[in-house]
């Protein structure tokens, strides 16, 4: 038996979801390469030099609503989708902890093997590939599948992954006025980058939310450190993050080449603030614990804003565990508990599919329709908490 959580009248909750692996078609491939993977190197080795090129992966997405990064392996030609969580390393190519905002799409990595949550256990960057950032003087011939930059000559072949902020787009797209961020290795091109049109995010007297999450538009999650510095499109967004009894939302404009900052100790004004969190749901002898603590899960639940941990158990289920990241004075979650046998089964994918839910939020106009094991997007979710739409 599975587990299937539908979230009725969701207001003020995010998700941190966990999702499998999938097998996807590759950088120039038609078709999709399903099947077991095994991931690459261990831990213990993954902090060392890369052993095989067999090992280099250029990563696709990092897709910080669903906890997946798709990596095309540059040898096999294949696609591959595995879940990372708050337990995966990331780490720079000299082994050092690294943010996962810095692995953009046409990142070279090597990945470590899995938790027993089968999460990855590190996402490392590549210390036998080169990269160059900024880079303008260059041509480009298709035609001939080559690349100089500057003075040097380079080439690529036709499976090269090409990306223009988290699109994947044609290297006949490129314009001889964008800025490029290029990844080789010896004399080949593996993966390109367009980031013209970006600036940084920065955040100052963070001291309240540090480790919380910080939600950044309707697609850009990160873990706030006492250095971070996002870089994102050029665009307004609304900024919310919550933690230890504060939050709240800003609106940010981001200019292309410049740092806009953003001050926490004046969202951390007029707290600390407390939530109303109620659990419903019509199995019978479903026990919900919230923090580590047993709840009635008919009667409200007062949380401070921030980040909590919620488990859900029944015989007969498997245990269904999620992280919370409260920002709204009320939230109610209906939970419905459904047997596996109504789910389709398929090798595609660790996390069973169930029917297609629609999340209204009590105070928010805002309502999307997902796979209910994946519940709500994080976007919409954060969205509710503030009863205002996300805006990029």
């Amino acid at each position: 038996m599975k587990v299937k959580s539908i979230i009725k009248n969701l207001t003020g909750i995010v998700l941190l979801l966990i999702i499998g692996v999938t097998c996807l078609a590759g950088c120039g491939e038609s078709d999709a390469h399903f099947g077991k993977s095994k991931a690459l190197p261990t831990e213990g080795n993954s902090t060392s030099s890369d052993k095989t090129d067999n090992n280099i992966c250029i990563i696709q997405e990092l897709n910080m609503l669903e906890e997946n990064i798709t990596v095309y392996n540059i040898v096999t030609n294949r696609v591959m989708r595995y879940k990372y969580s708050l337990a995966t390393r990331f780490l720079d190519k000299y082994g050092q902890e690294s943010s996962s905002l810095n692995f953009t799409p046409g990142t070279a990595v090597v990945l470590g093997d899995k938790l027993p949550t089968n999460a990855l256990s590190v996402v490392k960057m590549s210390d036998k590939t080169w990269k160059q950032d900024g880079v303008t003087n260059y041509t480009i011939s298709p035609e001939n599948h080559k690349m100089t930059i500057g003075s040097a000559e380079y080439q690529f072949n036709d499976n090269i992954c090409v990306y223009s902020g988290a699109q994947s787009i044609s290297i006949l797209s490129v314009g001889k006025s964008d800025t490029l961020t290029v990844v080789g290795k010896d004399n080949n091109i593996l993966s390109i980058a367009v980031t013209t049109g970006h600036g940084y995010i920065q955040f100052i007297n963070s001291e309240n939310f540090i480790g919380s999450m910080v939600q950044i538009g309707s697609n850009i999650f990160a873990k706030i450190t006492p250095d971070i510095l996002v870089e994102v499109p050029e665009g307004t967004y609304n900024v919310t993050v919550a933690n230890n009894g504060f939050g709240g939302t800003v609106q940010c404009n981001v200019t292309k080449g410049e740092i806009s900052v953003i001050d926490l100790g004046e969202i951390q004004r007029g707290g600390p603030k407390t939530s109303q969190i109620t659990f419903v749901s019509a199995t019978p002898g479903v026990a919900v614990f919230l923090d580590g603590n047993q709840v009635n899960p008919n009667e409200p639940q007062v949380v401070p804003y921030g980040m909590h941990h919620v488990k859900v158990t029944a015989t007969g289920y498997n245990d269904w565990s999620r992280t919370l990241y409260v920002n709204s004075p009320s939230a109610k979650i209906a939970i419905d508990m459904s047997d596996e046998s109504s789910t389709p089964s398929n090798n595609t994918t660790t996390v069973s599919k169930s029917k297609k839910n629609t999340t209204n939020a009590t105070n928010s106009s805002s309502a999307v329709s997902n796979d209910v094991d994946y519940l709500s997007t994080l976007s919409n979710m954060i969205s509710t908490i503030t009863g205002n739409n996300s805006s990029t």
